[in-house]
C-alpha cells in the first residue's frame, strides 16, 4: 500500500511536470509559431493576429485545467487516500483525447512532406503516447492507493 502511494506522488508529480511543459511549449508555439508566419487577409482588423493568439493560447491554457487537476489530485490521495473517483474519470477523459491525438499523429506522419516534419510528427506522436501511459498508471495508482 505505501509502495502504490509513492509511486502515485511519482506519477502524480510527472503529470504536473506535463503539464508545465505544456504550457511552455504552447508559449513557444504562439511566439514563434505558425501563427507569426499566417497570412493576414485584406480587409482584417490590424490586431487580428494578435487577438488569434490570445484566442489560443486562453483556449489552450482552460484545456490545461483538467490535466493540473489530475495532477494535484493524485499528489493528494498520495498523502491521504479518499474515496473520491472524478479525477479517475476525468483522467480517462484525457486519456481518450490523447489517444485521438496520436491518431491524428499516426496519419501526419505517412502525410509528411519532408523528413523535418516527420521526425517532428515521430517525435510528438511518442510525447503523446507518454502522457497517455501517464494517465493510465495515474489512474491505476489512484485505485491501488485506496
Amino acid at each position: 500500500m505505501q509502495n502504490s502511494r509513492k509511486n502515485l506522488k511519482i506519477v502524480s508529480g510527472i503529470v504536473l511536470a506535463l503539464a508545465i511543459l505544456s504550457l511552455i511549449n504552447l508559449a513557444w508555439e504562439i511566439i514563434f509559431g505558425e501563427l507569426n508566419s499566417a497570412e493576414i487577409p485584406a480587409g482584417s482588423p490590424d490586431n487580428i493576429l494578435m487577438i488569434t493568439k490570445i484566442f489560443v493560447l486562453v483556449i489552450s491554457a482552460i484545456m490545461l485545467i483538467p490535466q493540473t487537476y489530475v495532477g494535484i489530485k493524485g499528489l493528494l490521495i498520495a498523502k491521504k487516500p479518499n474515496s473520491s473517483k472524478l479525477h479517475i474519470y476525468v483522467a480517462m477523459v484525457l486519456f481518450v483525447f490523447m489517444a485521438i491525438e496520436v491518431i491524428v499523429g499516426i496519419v501526419g506522419v505517412f502525410g509528411a512532406e519532408n523528413v523535418g516534419e516527420r521526425v517532428a510528427d515521430l517525435l510528438s506522436l511518442a510525447v503523446d503516447a507518454g502522457i497517455m501511459f501517464e494517465y493510465i498508471v495515474c489512474a491505476r495508482g489512484v485505485a491501488n492507493a485506496a
